[in-house]
């Protein structure tokens, strides 16, 4: 029994990223002592037992090793649902990412090895970051900031230390390092971008994949794995368009260039539209880009042509709802859609915002949102 406790100690103190010192600071008790629980010469008090599971976020049970320590897939299904929900709410996109990281690192507690939920409050610390320093989000509480994003960085650090999946880790890198920007840790920012994989390399892991499976399984099968790479192209293009024109709105002082190279993403965007197995995707990747819309064209004086993206963008949420795979019902795509709606609207700022929710356009994009049923 000792042998378990002390593997069970020393593997939950690892992938939560604690040295035995922090760990022994937490319990009052000395760096000695957890060396000799994990070394099997020793083993805690039982007063101990309920301070130590609370501390790694599992059962006495669990740390005694009677059952698992983890929920695993069914616990991260439950939280990316949920998250969907808040992510909907008519809150301001600053304060649904505050919401969501709020909720994702009470659920990391819950369970420490979970390095997607872990990874997710890096992703919406991320968000907060961003409104921290552009919008002087939380600008009265800094201390609540601090906290946030040292919370953000001791995750990333554990994720890099302990997690067997890749992708977690760099789309925590990727996370993190937005967080560093804002914070205007620029060198630590340039470590972790260094890290993460590059297009400049062009040899990519889906082109070779491609070519082993039409030599080993034939080109019925490649042509399956080909049009799922299509889908992989269009979330990276996608995501690197979105956070250009982001730049391009709000920072070019140059509204007919933020107009043009907006025009071209949709160009692009509708020629991926023509792929059935990602057209929910696009659409809804479209909707991000159509968040800075009426901004473009408010800016230039087009008020009209603002107002008529937003019934663009009302009947492509009704159009991903039919189709199905993104929303689990319709009322959860109305919130959502009227959520985006309101985002654009805001992005077009006060005077212009006031102009665009005065507008029919405006009022018919509500209502077929309103209106809709499967």
């Amino acid at each position: 029994m000792n042998t378990t406790i002390g593997e069970n100690i020393r593997t939950m103190r690892r992938k939560c990223g604690f040295t035995q010192e922090e760990l022994a600071n937490l319990l009052s008790v000395t760096p000695q002592a957890v060396s000799k629980w994990e070394n099997g010469n020793g083993m805690p008090d039982v007063t101990q037992l309920v301070p130590l599971a609370q501390i790694f976020g599992i059962t006495t049970d669990s740390l005694l090793g009677v059952i698992s320590a983890s929920y695993g897939k069914a616990h991260t299904e439950a939280c990316l649902g949920h998250e969907r929900i808040l992510m909907s709410s008519s809150q301001s996109a600053a304060e649904k990412a505050l919401a969501a990281y709020t909720y994702y690192r009470a659920e990391s507690e819950k369970e420490p090895t979970n390095y997607v939920i872990m990874r997710r409050c890096i992703n919406h610390g991320a968000d907060i970051s961003m409104h921290t320093d552009l919008f002087g989000f939380l600008a009265d509480n800094k201390e609540l900031q601090n906290d946030i994003f040292e919370d953000c960085e001791r995750k990333n650090i554990c994720i890099s230390r302990y997690c067997d999946d890749r992708n977690n880790v760099e789309k925590s890198d990727y996370a993190m390092a937005w967080i560093y920007i804002h914070l205007k840790q620029f060198d630590k920012a340039q470590k972790l971008i260094d890290r993460l994989p590059s297009l400049e390399s062009n040899n990519l892991k889906e082109t070779i994949m491609t070519q082993l499976i039409f030599f080993r399984d034939g080109f019925e099968t490649e042509k399956e794995y080909i049009f799922s790479n299509v889908g992989k192209l269009f979330n990276a293009t996608a995501k690197e368009f979105y956070h250009s024109l982001t730049q391009f709105t709000f920072f070019s002082n140059d509204p007919d260039g933020a107009a043009f190279f907006m025009e071209r993403i949709l160009g692009i965007m509708d020629s991926f539209k023509s792929f059935d197995n990602i057209r929910a995707d696009v659409l809804y990747g479209e909707n991000r880009i159509r968040r800075y819309t009426p901004r473009c064209y408010t800016e230039k004086g087009d008020i009209d042509r603002a107002a008529a993206s937003l019934i663009v963008t009302a009947e492509n949420f009704c159009e991903i709802a039919r189709l199905g795979g993104i929303f689990s019902c319709s009322e959860d795509m109305k919130s959502a859609a009227l959520s985006e709606i309101e985002t654009a609207v805001n992005n077009a700022g006060g005077e212009n915002g006031e102009k665009l929710r005065c507008h029919e356009d405006y009022r018919r994009a509500v209502e077929i949102i309103e209106g809709f049923e499967v």
